[in-house]
């Protein structure tokens, strides 16, 4: 069972070993994808209450990130949050617990990410950012979703074919990370549009690089999947 994995630590770092932290990331893309919320609803209310409980002591607080996120999705996020606090740092059978259930969110919501990583033999980084949709004009729900597809991959023991896409996405996650925890930029970050803004300058150089990736392999014919979000 995976404990100390992309989920556990972040993407690993392309220097020194370090790891970027996809935390801010995983939440967003559970807390907007509806299969996930809905699974969330269904949990038992005293333990969304235990897990809220535990989100509030955590220390991704970030108001950045947080006011990007409308009522459902907020709550959605801090219950999951929750569980991420305690597959990191409970020692006992609550580990265990958050893990079973992330697992769960994660392959439930993402089923079409899924079913592209059972089928293929090989997996190139390039590959996960077609099937995350081309079409998507949220480059963090994008981005996310590569996220979730990493974590699957990893747990699948499905190796992900690197190339200059995967370096330049490791450097966005960083920024963001930055941009999240940096609280003077947070002070002159006053709407949500002006966020969007700084968000999108920094992916900008990895979709540019992704999209002239995609472009090359254009015309094979083949159908992109629907991802549901």
């Amino acid at each position: 069972m995976l404990k100390k994995g992309i989920l556990f630590q972040g993407l690993p770092g392309t220097e020194g070993g370090d790891y970027q932290d996809i935390t801010y990331l995983f939440l967003y893309g559970i807390s907007r994808n509806v299969l996930c919320r809905a699974k969330i609803r269904d949990m038992k209310r005293e333990w969304r209450e235990y897990l809220l409980e535990k989100a509030d002591r955590s220390t991704y607080q970030s108001p950045a990130f947080w006011k990007m996120l409308k009522k459902e999705e907020k709550k959605c996020a801090r219950i999951v949050l929750g569980l991420v606090e305690d597959l990191r740092n409970c020692d006992d059978g609550r580990a265990e617990k958050a893990w079973v259930c992330l697992r769960y969110l994660v392959r439930s919501g993402y089923r079409a990410e899924e079913e592209y990583l059972r089928e293929k033999k090989e997996i190139p980084f390039s590959g996960l950012w077609e099937l995350t949709g081309e079409g998507t004009g949220d480059l963090l729900l994008r981005s996310s979703r590569v996220c979730m597809c990493l974590i699957m991959a990893e747990e699948d023991h499905r190796e992900i074919r690197t190339d200059r896409g995967l370096f330049l996405f490791e450097d966005s996650i960083k920024k963001t990370e930055d941009l999240w925890n940096n609280e003077k930029q947070t002070e002159h970050s006053e709407s949500f549009g002006e966020r969007k803004k700084e968000l999108l300058y920094i992916f900008m150089p990895f979709n540019f690089w992704m999209n002239k990736v995609s472009a090359v392999g254009a015309g094979s014919g083949r159908k992109e999947r629907k991802v549901l979000t």
